[in-house]
Order: structure tokens, then C-alpha cells, then sequence
């Protein structure tokens, strides 16, 4: 499938993917999603969001300088052992070093994309550069074949996911 560079609404799909719905498309994760750096910022406290704190592992430490991320951002951890895992920050704060903020287009469902990327995680992981920090492959990463259905199709997709896991939780639950 390619998909309409010079459009810029990301529905505007050009081709065929014989395995999905014509209303369907397959874009690289690149036209969807950009890793960023928050704006770096100093003299104010703020909580340090790095991974010890996001996973619940460790209280809050404050510093009074990094790159600030807002309430509810996306952080993908760039650097270290489980690349590509992805966190939504629960209070701004300065996003750890081993992060870039995660930006998706307004025009595609985030949990949806969220999805995609959780189904890409171990080949992301298992494709690291980098010889002393292992690193996110980000050209692996921007060239991720997203299936992009409508947007109702993306929310209808993530409703079923949800419910999926809560049926797995009651039967984790019950064992």
C-alpha cells in the first residue's frame, strides 16, 4: 500500500493490501507518530519521570531542571534493556534521560497506535543498537507497517482488546 505523501490527512490512502478492508490502509509508523524531547527547562521543582518512578518502584525524586513533559504525555524509553516500552506520564514533571516524548497525530485513536506499538515490542527490543547502551532502533522503529482502519474501526478494535484482558484478569484472578 502506499500511502499519499503530499496529503495531510492521513486517511488518504492510495493502493491495495489484499489482506484487509478497502477502507483500510498500511502506513509507516513514521506519517503517525514522532519522538520528541520535551522543552528543557530550569529553576522550577518538578518531579524527575524516569522509569523507577513511572513503574511504581521508587517515590518521587524532585530536581529543579530537564525537559519538561505535561500530565497525561507519552514517554517511550530510548535507552536501556526494554526499549520501546511505552508510559503515560500520571503529573508533569521532567522526563528521565532514557526517554523521548511520544507525539501521535490527532487523527488516529492513541490507544490504538499504543496497541501496534505493544505488538512491535520485542522486535524492538530484539533490535537495539548500540554496543555499550543498547539504544532504540529508531530507523526500525519510524518504519513500523501500521494497518490503519477508520477511526471507529480503531476504537471498535481497542474496546474488544480491553475487554480481552479483562476476561484474561478474571481467570488470572480465579486461578
Amino acid at each position: 500500500m502506499i500511502y499519499n505523501e503530499y496529503s495531510n490527512n492521513i486517511t488518504e490512502c492510495i493502493g491495495h493490501y489484499t489482506q484487509l478492508p478497502d477502507s483500510w490502509c498500511v502506513i509507516p509508523m513514521q506519517m503517525i507518530c514522532s519522538l520528541i524531547d520535551g522543552e528543557k527547562q530550569s529553576g522550577i521543582e518538578r518531579i524527575n519521570l524516569d522509569v523507577k518512578y513511572l513503574r511504581g518502584e521508587r517515590d518521587a525524586k524532585m530536581i529543579t531542571y530537564g525537559k519538561y513533559t505535561s500530565a497525561n504525555s507519552l514517554l517511550i524509553l530510548v535507552d536501556g534493556e526494554n526499549s520501546g516500552e511505552v508510559f503515560r506520564t500520571p503529573i508533569e514533571g521532567y522526563q528521565g534521560s532514557t526517554f523521548k516524548q511520544l507525539s501521535i497525530n490527532s487523527n488516529v485513536n492513541t490507544d490504538y497506535i499504543l496497541q501496534v506499538i505493544n505488538l512491535h515490542r520485542k522486535t524492538l527490543r530484539e533490535n537495539k543498537v548500540g554496543s555499550a547502551i543498547p539504544h532504540l532502533n529508531k530507523k526500525l522503529f519510524k518504519a513500523i507497517d501500521v494497518p490503519l482502519p477508520p477511526y471507529n474501526e480503531q476504537q471498535r478494535i481497542v474496546n474488544a482488546i480491553n475487554i480481552a484482558f479483562k476476561h484474561l484478569d478474571a481467570i488470572m484472578g480465579s486461578l
